[in-house]
């Protein structure tokens, strides 16, 4: 049960998903590819920033998923 919610908390391939990597506050495109980018949603223990490669941000997505944009504050 524990594993199933970790995966969630994951990014992960979800085809036509109503909340795409794409619209999410946390996902950072690639200034190169449009269709990938990285995902800035998780921390580890002491706050750092574990970020996830996203190959396809269309039909990718996770339990964090928030729409809007990253303000200065939620980066410290």
């Amino acid at each position: 049960m524990e594993a199933e919610n970790n995966l969630q908390n994951q990014p992960h391939a979800e085809v036509g998903t109503a909340r795409p990597c794409r619209s999410c506050k946390w996902q950072t495109p690639d200034p190169t590819d449009p269709h990938r980018g990285q995902c800035t949603a998780n921390r580890h223990a002491m706050g750092g920033v574990w970020k996830r490669w996203l190959r396809d941000v269309e039909n990718t997505t996770c339990s964090r998923h928030e729409e809007g944009k990253l303000s200065f504050r939620d980066h410290v």
